[in-house]
């Protein structure tokens, strides 16, 4: 665990989490104060991939869109975790379930990906985030298929297309959105990278359309999930992101099916 930039309480800082407001496949997010969280991660989280996010965080921090804005890398009693601003609103998937305005939801969710997606970074210059073609090729190398001949092919083809600088959140689903007075707010900083538009949304098209519905896979299935009742609702809402965002199927269809092989 890399502490560089970790704070040490002060004797007005809580010692112990408050009430929990999420609960995640790897981390817990928990009231730290009146005006904080701390998202606890649990004991099976590689501690690289927290520092990852914690540097992800930082590398955001100060452009201009609507995020959750980090604070510090802390080791508690209770595991590591990183402290951000709280923010009031309503998650994305409990304003689904509440409205059933899937075409809302998607049109918001899309104004708030182009704000991210329009800047970009000089990868040379940027250590703190990976290049999504990167993440691509780790994720298929790592599966049980690395060694097919199809992997080889598609590791191939991710080389021919061209990168981009384009900043890409790589996690962005309903269930890390807030909904707020000030419009929405994107959470989870885990995924941040800098790749080709079509590729961030390639990637929250698959979360919203292709993860299992809960109860079929649940051991599998993604927080994006929670809300949006079956296949066919979610395969609605995946129509109307990508027309918001003025994409088709067949523009994604290279890096959609480069993210499902590396699943």
């Amino acid at each position: 665990m890399d502490f560089h930039g970790i704070h040490f309480p002060d004797k007005d800082e809580p010692q112990t989490p408050g009430k929990k407001l999420s609960e995640g496949r790897n981390a817990n997010v928990y009231e730290w104060g009146n005006d904080r969280v701390i998202k606890l991660f649990k004991s099976t989280y590689p501690s690289e991939k927290i520092t990852a996010e914690y540097y992800n965080a930082l590398a955001v921090k100060n452009l201009g869109f609507n995020k959750s804005v980090v604070c510090e890398l802390k080791k508690t009693e209770f595991g590591f975790g990183i402290i951000y601003k709280k923010i009031a609103g309503e998650n994305m998937l409990d304003y689904i379930l509440r409205t059933g305005d899937l075409k809302g939801a998607a049109t918001e969710l899309a104004s708030l990906q182009k704000k991210i997606n329009a800047f970009s970074f000089d990868s040379s210059k940027t250590e703190a985030l990976e290049s999504a073609h990167q993440i691509l090729k780790n994720q298929m190398l790592v599966t049980k298929k690395a060694d097919s001949d199809a992997t080889k092919e598609m590791i191939r083809f991710l080389g021919t297309m061209k990168e981009g600088n384009a900043l890409c959140h790589g996690n962005l689903h309903p269930g890390n959105v807030l909904m707020t007075e000030d419009g929405v707010v994107a959470l989870s900083a885990s995924g941040y990278c800098i790749g080709n538009k079509l590729y961030d949304v390639a990637k929250t098209f698959f979360l919203i359309a292709y993860t299992p519905v809960p109860g079929e896979q649940e051991s599998s299935c993604c927080p994006g999930c929670r809300g949006i009742s079956n296949m066919e609702e979610r395969k609605e809402f995946g129509r109307y992101y990508l027309d918001a965002m003025g994409k088709t199927a067949t523009e994604i269809g290279g890096y959609l099916s480069m993210i499902i092989a590396g699943m």
